[in-house]
């Protein structure tokens, strides 16, 4: 559950100084948000996802229907608002052509927030893990604790600290977050004490990541440091969506730790070679090749 929007992606030869202009070298829309993407590329491993999210009636909401079609996303669940001035949230996304390196800018729409009552149903037996961004924090809170009494997975892609987070965190079995996140949550930079920090709150694993320089992973008894896999970056949009997909797809598959934290890095670093939400997932063949032999 979580945000979906569309990302108009801008590819420039190089970011553009003030009061100019620049001639695009590439322009595409394409379905985006931490949720959805990394369902994508969930469906790339084959695990069967279900998305509940909320989008207007018009052109943006129907990409977003036709995508989760292709994708082969059930998205029942999902609320479609009525409201016929409502508007399904969108991204600028400017990528710098040397570098892969993007910048956003972004509306969540005017009807993106679920509330608890929306969430209709309970979760079935067969769904093994729910895979969260922290946004309508109440109904967040909600469904976790559904998968928290039936003894099942919850990640949590936490990105920034979200409203009303506190009361979310005590039900996430995975959190995953840029290092960034320990100073705009508790007001220093020390990942440790920050892991040890959101560890007592009951979170079982804690996951920082740091782009280039990789990534850490913490629990009661366990620390694993992972560095990143070197390629050429064309486009590094989403790779942070893939690797929280990528944790989430090693957790159902129950491998140790380390092995989970190396399988998402190699499968953000695939991402980033390539342009786009969908046609840069890589499949899981080419992820544990590089897992393997990378570095």
């Amino acid at each position: 559950m979580g945000t979906v929007l569309i990302d108009h992606q801008v590819v420039l030869e190089h970011y553009p100084v003030a009061n100019t202009k620049n001639p695009i070298s590439l322009s595409r829309y394409q379905v985006g948000g931490p949720v959805p993407t990394a369902l994508a590329f969930l469906r790339r491993m084959g695990v069967g996802c279900q998305f509940i999210g909320k989008w207007a009636c018009d052109g943006f909401g129907q990409q977003i229907q036709d995508d989760f079609v292709r994708e082969g996303i059930d998205f029942r669940r999902s609320i479609i608002s009525p409201d016929s001035f409502a508007h399904t949230g969108f991204a600028h996304v400017w990528i710098d052509q040397q570098t892969g390196d993007r910048t956003v800018a972004y509306s969540r729409g005017t009807c993106g927030h679920i509330d608890p009552h929306e969430i209709q149903g309970e979760p079935l037996a067969s769904q093994r893990l729910l895979h969260l961004d922290g946004w309508s924090a109440a109904a967040s809170t909600k469904i976790a604790q559904q998968f928290q009494a039936n003894g099942n997975l919850v990640v949590l892609d936490a990105g920034s600290p979200k409203p009303n987070l506190d009361q979310l965190l005590p039900h996430v079995t995975l959190i995953n977050c840029p290092e960034r996140f320990c100073q705009e949550y508790f007001g220093h930079s020390d990942n440790h004490r920050a892991a040890v920090a959101l560890l007592d709150m009951g979170i079982k694993i804690v996951v920082f990541t740091a782009g280039a320089r990789g990534a850490k992973l913490f629990t009661a008894d366990q620390h694993c440091v992972q560095p990143a896999f070197p390629v050429r970056a064309v486009d590094t949009t989403g790779a942070g969506d893939v690797f929280c997909g990528a944790l989430s797809f090693g957790l159902l598959q129950a491998w140790p730790l380390d092995r989970v934290l190396r399988f998402a890095a190699a499968a953000a670093a695939l991402k980033c070679r390539q342009l786009g939400n969908r046609d840069a997932l890589p499949d899981r063949a080419a992820v544990e090749s590089l897992a393997l032999t990378g570095p």
